[in-house]
């Protein structure tokens, strides 16, 4: 049996995001996997072959024995296998100034929907969130173990080389976050650094803009989801969530998986973002009150003991999430699809 995951055209910004789910695919199988994308090869050893799209025919030699795991619409080379499609992103949450661009990638994205043979989440959160999909048994492998000599580059690059608070949210959040960071600042009188990563260039703009002025502008940096590496979770001292999305979802697991404390929005008036189980495994609080949100930023810097603890209860938590998970799966990979 040969598999085919298409990396071109995927609903998602950056390949980076894909990391640690293509370590799954690839590290819990034994049929030969092929990774196609127009894209170049990378350098280092992937434990799949790289294929150009140009070139993936000549691999199909049987339609019946190959099947094809795609992240967004399947490719001209790939129209003839069976299509199991994981999406990537949610349109109904995805935030779009222009209307027109939306409701057109709302279409795209259903049509894609429609047209496989299977859509698979791989995750509870994603399972409810997409009514009709199944849910997939995958086991995860281990996420990259990155040495203090590899993300010490990471902070460099980020922060100058301090410590660093990784914020996933929306710019409607900056506000209260810079407000809680200040009053931490005020109290901490060092070196820590506030990142906030936001989806798309002009969310960057506009924190840019909300942010001039800022007493603390010098420890507050902005990046773009485009530009994600793993390494800046495992970097991070704590990670932030507000409203999830697809790719924040991720996020959060990997921060968990790693070990790293996160603190999550709560508006007990709203749904939550995520099971509270999972969520209550870290920290969960209604970033509105800046003085309790500054308080979780002291408690965590000046206890390092509670910040070790907190680490160990949210790893417990996300293996228990995915073995309850793994129970509901109907599918197992790669057993079921092929």
């Amino acid at each position: 049996m040969r598999i085919f995951i298409q990396l071109d055209d995927v609903y998602v910004s950056n390949l980076n995001v894909l990391e640690p789910l293509l370590l799954d695919l690839i590290g819990m199988n034994q049929h030969s996997i092929y990774l196609v994308s127009s894209l170049p090869k990378p350098a280092e050893s992937i434990g799949a072959e790289w294929v150009h799209p140009d070139q993936a025919a000549q691999f199909i030699v049987d339609h019946s024995a190959s099947i094809l795991i795609h992240f967004g619409p399947v490719a001209k080379w790939a129209k003839q296998l069976p299509s199991y499609f994981i999406p990537l992103s949610l349109p109904q949450l995805q935030r779009k100034t222009n209307w027109i661009k939306s409701w057109l990638e709302k279409k795209r994205f259903n049509t894609t929907w429609q047209a496989a043979t299977k859509v698979l989440a791989l995750d509870e959160w994603h399972a409810q969130n997409r009514p009709g999909t199944e849910r997939l048994y995958l086991e995860k492998a281990l996420l990259p173990n990155f040495e203090w000599s590899q993300l010490a580059p990471i902070r460099s690059a980020l922060t100058d080389g301090n410590q660093y608070l990784l914020a996933f949210v929306g710019t409607d959040d900056i506000i209260p976050i810079v407000k809680a960071f200040s009053v931490f600042k005020k109290w901490q009188l060092s070196t820590m650094s506030l990142v906030f990563v936001f989806d798309t260039e002009a969310e960057k703009e506009k924190a840019a803009n909300t942010l001039l002025g800022y007493k603390y502008r010098d420890a507050v940096e902005i990046v773009r989801l485009s530009d994600f590496k793993l390494e800046w979770i495992a970097a991070a001292y704590l990670t932030i969530f507000t409203e999830m999305n697809s790719h924040r979802f991720q996020f959060l697991t990997y921060s968990m998986r790693y070990q790293i404390p996160f603190l999550m929005h709560h508006d007990a008036t709203e749904k939550a973002f995520v099971l509270p189980a999972m969520a209550e495994a870290g920290e969960y609080l209604d970033f509105k009150a800046p003085d309790v949100l500054a308080n979780h930023f002291k408690l965590y810097y000046k206890d390092e003991m509670y910040r070790a603890a907190k680490g160990f209860e949210i790893y417990k938590a996300i293996q228990t999430e995915i073995r309850q998970f793994q129970e509901k799966a109907t599918i197992a990979w790669p057993r079921d699809l092929v």
